[in-house]
């Protein structure tokens, strides 16, 4: 617990602590409880992409499912696993010809995107 507590002070991440999945979340846990405006931590491989003006967004996969990702950088490429701070947002859209009912989703907003490779050439 010790060394836990050590590798993340203050509420910020280290590079040590992304390198043990700490606190990264799963996809699944952020579609079920529903914590809109908290920020996470997600890793996963990029499975689609799609462009928009001055934005983009792409489909992070985990082993637990996927979510799409907003981001105003350039599009990571397909296949490509990475890991990304972000918050928690959701898109309400309410159908009128279901009674009303909110169809719409969960979605990240992308914060920073953390590079595979300077990990990787930390722990060298």
């Amino acid at each position: 617990m010790l060394l836990v507590t050590g590798l993340i002070s203050c509420g910020q991440i280290t590079e040590t602590a992304l390198k043990l999945n700490l606190n990264v979340s799963k996809v699944r846990k952020i579609q079920t409880e529903n914590k809109i405006d908290n920020q996470v931590y997600l890793k996963g491989t990029v499975e689609s992409r799609a462009p928009f003006l001055e934005t983009g967004a792409y489909e992070l996969t985990d082993n637990t499912g996927s979510i799409w990702i907003l981001t105003t950088t350039e599009l990571p490429k397909i296949g490509a696993e990475i890991t990304i701070k972000g918050k928690i947002r959701y898109q309400s859209i309410v159908v009128p010809q279901f009674g009303n009912q909110d169809v719409g989703d969960f979605y990240v907003e992308e914060l920073e995107r953390i590079d595979h490779q300077n990990l990787k050439n930390n722990e060298q």
